[in-house]
């Protein structure tokens, strides 16, 4: 009989056990997390790209009335392109009766 150490093979196994069955028995708290973690993720990709729409828009609009301004400052100044832009005048015989003076 040799004096050797049995290796420890058994409480390796009983750890890896113990180990699965809290698993096991925390695995609705587990999914509980990442669906929460899931929606949290979602719910901020969903402000993140509304805030990019809503800066896009912004912009748009203030490109807009930065153009109003010009041409009403064109307008107010007396130059005829204001508004609606440099168009030629249309063939007479284009303009309805009930239009002419």
């Amino acid at each position: 009989m040799s004096n050797r150490k049995k290796p420890d093979n058994d409480l390796a196994g009983f750890a890896l056990l113990v180990f699965v069955a809290v698993l096991w028995w925390l695995r609705w708290v587990i999914l509980a997390c990442l669906v929460i973690f899931g929606v949290g993720w979602l719910i901020g990709w969903v402000i993140q790209r509304w805030l990019q729409a809503r800066d896009a828009e912004h912009a748009r609009l203030d490109a807009l009335r930065q153009r109003a301004d010009l041409e009403n400052a064109m307008v107010l100044r007396g130059d005829p392109r204001g508004f609606f832009g440099h168009y030629e005048l249309p063939d007479p015989e284009l303009i309805p009766r009930w239009y002419r003076h």
